[in-house]
C-alpha cells in the first residue's frame, strides 16, 4: 500500500520540489494551501496528488479544518509536511499588530497545531513522520525580521520537545532549518528591507536543495539538518555566544549586501 503526505504551502515552490522527490518514492499526496488557483496548477505538474485542501492557516478555523482532515482521513496521513510560511520584513518599531500576529498564527501555532494532529494519530499506530521546513532565522537573530525570527525559534524549540515525546512511540519529528532560498518570498524580502543576513553564501540555495535535505533528515531521522551546514554552524555558535553577534553585525551585514546586491543584479531586479 502507498504511503499518504501532507504539504502544507503546497502551492509553492519548495513543496513542488519536495512532492516531486515523495511522488518518485511512491507516496500519494495531499497538498493544502490558502490559494486555490495555485495549488491546482501544482497539482498539474505532479501525478499522485488525491487531495487537495483549501486552508488559510493564517485563519484558525482554516487551521482547525485541516487538523480534522488530518485526524479524520483514512488511510490514515504518514508523513506531515510543515512547509507553510511568511515573512513581512520590517523594523519592530514599524511593524504592526496584525502583522505581528500573523507571523505567529502561521509560522508556529498552525504547524504546532497541525503537529498535534498529526501526532495523536501516529502515536496511536505507532508510526509516521512529521517533517518541517523551519529557517536557520530559527539559529541567529535576523534584524528587520524580528517577528519571523521569534518564530522560527519558537518553533525550532516545540519540534525538539515533540521529537523527544513522539520517538518512544515510533514516530520521526525532523527539521529542515535552510538558508536562504531562491524563492518568490526570498525575492520579496530582497526588495522589500530583508535582512542582508539572507545573502552571506555566495550563491542561494535550490528549492531542490531544499528538498535533497528533507529526505536526508527522513532517512537518518535526524532532529535537524542545517543547509548550507556551515550556516548552522554559524547559528548555532550565535545561540552559544549571543554577546558576538552584535560585535561582527556590522561586518556581517556589509558582506551580505555585496550578496544581495549580486542576487538582485543577477535576476534583473532592484530595491
Amino acid at each position: 500500500m502507498s504511503k499518504t503526505a501532507l504539504i502544507t504551502g503546497g502551492g509553492g515552490a519548495i513543496a513542488m520540489a519536495l512532492a516531486q522527490k515523495l511522488e518518485a518514492r511512491g507516496f500519494d499526496l495531499i497538498l493544502a494551501d490558502r490559494d486555490a488557483a495555485r495549488m491546482a496548477e501544482a497539482a498539474g505538474r505532479l501525478g499522485r496528488v488525491v487531495q487537495q485542501a483549501v486552508a488559510d492557516l493564517a485563519d484558525p478555523a482554516g487551521v482547525a479544518e485541516l487538523c480534522r482532515l488530518i485526524q479524520a482521513r483514512t488511510p490514515a496521513i504518514d508523513l506531515l509536511v510543515n512547509n507553510a510560511g511568511l515573512i513581512l520584513p520590517g523594523p519592530v518599531t514599524e511593524i504592526g499588530d496584525e502583522d505581528m500576529i500573523r507571523h505567529v498564527q502561521v509560522n508556529l501555532i498552525a504547524p504546532m497545531c497541525l503537529t498535534r494532529a498529526a501526532a495523536r494519530v501516529m502515536g496511536s499506530r505507532g508510526s509516521g513522520a512529521i517533517l518541517s521546513i523551519v529557517s536557520a532565522a530559527g539559529l541567529i537573530a535576523l534584524p528587520g525580521s524580528a517577528a519571523y525570527s521569534a518564530s522560527k525559534f519558537g518553533l525550532r524549540g516545540f519540534l525538539a520537545s515533540v521529537r523527544l515525546e513522539m520517538a518512544p512511540l515510533g514516530v520521526q519529528v525532523n527539521a529542515v532549518l535552510p538558508g536562504a532560498v531562491d524563492t518568490p518570498m526570498l525575492r520579496y524580502e530582497a526588495t522589500h528591507g530583508g535582512s542582508p543576513l539572507n545573502f552571506l553564501n555566495k550563491t542561494v540555495l535550490t528549492t531542490d536543495q531544499v528538498a535533497e535535505a528533507a529526505l536526508r533528515a527522513l532517512d537518518g531521522d535526524k532532529a535537524e539538518v542545517y543547509v548550507p551546514y556551515g550556516d548552522g554552524v554559524i547559528g548555532r555558535l550565535a545561540g552559544a555566544l549571543p554577546w558576538l553577534q552584535p560585535r561582527i553585525l556590522p561586518l556581517l551585514e556589509a558582506e551580505g549586501r555585496k550578496g544581495q546586491a549580486r542576487f538582485l543584479a543577477e535576476r534583473g531586479l532592484s530595491l
